[in-house]
């Protein structure tokens, strides 16, 4: 069996509703046709950049899940025809790198977040109206 990365973008107005249920959608699929769930988690809520099926809004659903090729097809298509999803991505996972994706997915946000490097500010003074000291 081998490992993939599920991102999947979830209808906003029905997550917004019932968010636990909606979520459970993409589990279910995956189970459904034999995938096992590594780590399933929200990622983020995000403005689309262009209307998708009429949504402007989208809910990013990021999904680890271990199951054998042949089944991929037939999720991909199930997901095509589920209300809840909008869009969906899935790739196959490098072993080599499968567990420490899987890990970084599942410590989610208690990973610690690098502070931007302070923004370089453009001066508006001219050079030519400093004054030198002569």
């Amino acid at each position: 069996m081998v490992v993939y990365e599920g991102m999947f973008i979830l209808d906003a107005s029905k997550y917004a509703r019932d968010p636990v249920a909606t979520a459970q959608q993409v589990t279910d699929l995956i189970t459904q046709f034999g995938g096992t769930i590594l780590a399933s988690r929200l990622w983020d809520e995000r403005k689309l950049a262009y209307p998708i099926k009429g949504h402007r809004k989208g809910i990013y659903w990021l999904t680890y899940f271990r199951m054998a090729g042949a089944n991929i097809t037939p999720l991909e298509r199930q997901c095509e025809i589920t209300d809840e999803i909008i869009r969906k991505l899935i790739l196959k996972v490098d072993a080599r790198i499968a567990d420490a994706l899987v890990e970084h997915a599942l410590a989610g946000d208690a990973a610690p977040k690098r502070t931007p490097p302070p923004a370089v500010v453009a001066s508006a003074i001219d050079p030519s109206e400093i004054e030198s000291e002569e």
